[in-house]
């Protein structure tokens, strides 16, 4: 499962359907950084100074990681500039998102109103377990951050403004973990400085 597809699992109003971003960015922003940290987690995103490079050599197989890979092309980019196109050229990625999770089977896709599909649909969930594995994993990153995708579930988590319902003593050490990724950009982890890249730009919206 994608981080970013974990995080709508975190974000999502079980019973109700709905998915609410309770940070201040906007669900497009939110959701094309996410991918954007997909993408360093698989080795394809480097930073190169203040700048991140794409491998796209070989496309990816999932599909909104290969439309991102297409979008961000192959030239140096501006951490800024990247998601400005990830967040323009991948367009609503909170129903896609959830649509893909729903042909999974993760979630219900229900039509708002029965007799009036273009109203939409609420996505209740199905799976109780993968939300909570995703939670568990939260918790456990906030305790204890060891690898790149530990780092990236804060961040995001952050942006979103999940970390305030964590219990006092992780939400603090989640916070702790944040600061050293803030101050990671001579780490010798790659993809740990384009991480640490993604967060100024997220924290400069």
């Amino acid at each position: 499962m994608l981080l970013t597809e974990r995080l709508v699992l975190l974000l999502l109003d079980p019973h109700r359907g709905t998915m609410q971003v309770q940070g201040a960015l906007a669900a497009q922003t939110l959701f094309a950084a996410a991918l954007l940290a997909d993408l360093t987690l698989a080795g394809r995103l480097q930073a190169i100074g203040a700048e991140w490079h794409q491998d796209s050599v070989l496309p990816l197989a999932h599909p909104l990681l290969a439309e991102l890979q297409r979008a961000l092309g192959t030239s140096a980019l501006p951490p800024q500039r990247a998601l400005r196109l990830a967040r323009r050229k991948l367009p609503q990625l909170r129903c896609r998102l959830l649509d893909g999770l729903a042909r999974r089977d993760l979630l219900h896709r229900v039509p708002r109103i029965k007799w009036l599909p273009r109203a939409g649909h609420r996505y209740p969930l199905r799976s109780q377990q993968a939300r909570d594995e995703v939670a568990a994993d939260l918790l456990r990153a906030a305790n204890v951050s060891e690898a790149p995708s530990d780092y990236a579930l804060l961040l995001l988590a952050d942006t979103a403004g999940l970390l305030k319902g964590l219990p006092p003593a992780a939400h603090g050490a989640a916070y702790a973990a944040l600061g050293v990724l803030d101050s990671t950009s001579a780490n010798p982890v790659p993809e740990m400085r384009a991480l640490a890249l993604l967060r100024r730009v997220l924290l400069d919206q």
